[in-house]
């Protein structure tokens, strides 16, 4: 019987559902081969980083009590091949679901292939960012006529005004000047978020967002 440790890792602190998912094939790939599940370490990180916490102390768990380390992907665990056989030199078992037949040769082999993948994904981005930051430049404020100001201007203005959190803060405001007499924006964002309106975006109020909202107003 076998004893595995998993690991789940995604790139972002967005992607809950993506662990969600490893952690529910590891569960099955487990329970249906009979074998022992002690642990699963989750982790939220980039493939690139090879010093990860939750890595090393899912690794530390496997050299220590000779447990297998289970993961879904090979680029879970990594995307550079010099690492994985790092892992494999260290005398850790490792166990990947989509690789059942995870020896050294496919290990070099869908490990070159991750990494390369990752080198392309790398190239793709800082081209797009070069292409971004072109577009930018040629959209920049200082490149639009007077008139494109003023409409996009506008176009916030209009958006600000159509929110249903915007609206409310709004009649909250009004209802609070017509109240006290006066408008003191820290006071008003203090008692905004007490009473529970947000922004259009849902954050909480601060003095510089209710100028803003007040100037909209007018």
């Amino acid at each position: 019987m076998e004893k595995y440790i998993g690991y789940v890792r995604t790139s972002s602190g967005r992607q809950v559902l993506g662990l969600e998912e490893q952690k529910s094939r590891i569960i099955q790939f487990v329970e249906s081969n009979g074998d022992t599940l002690i642990d699963i370490v989750s982790e939220q990180d980039s493939g690139k980083d090879n010093i990860r916490l939750g890595l090393e102390m899912a690794i530390n768990h496997c050299i220590k009590n000779g447990y297998t380390l289970l993961f879904t992907k090979l680029d879970r665990l990594s995307r550079e091949v010099e690492f994985l056989f790092t892992l494999r030199n260290k005398g850790v078992k490792l166990r990947c679901i989509e690789l059942p037949e995870l020896n050294t040769l496919t290990l070099g082999i869908f490990g070159s292939v991750a990494q390369w993948e990752r080198e392309l994904i790398s190239s793709r981005t800082k081209r797009g960012l070069q292409e971004l930051k072109k577009i930018r430049k040629l959209g920049s404020p200082q490149n639009l006529t007077q008139a494109a100001r003023e409409k996009g201007i506008n176009v916030i203005k209009m958006k600000r005004l159509e929110n249903e959190n915007w609206r409310r803060a709004k009649t909250f405001i009004e209802h609070f000047q017509m109240k006290k007499g006066y408008l003191k924006l820290t006071e008003i964002s203090e008692e905004l978020n007490s009473n529970g309106y947000r922004t259009r975006n849902g954050c909480l109020f601060t003095p510089g967002t209710v100028k803003r909202l007040i100037k909209t107003n007018h």
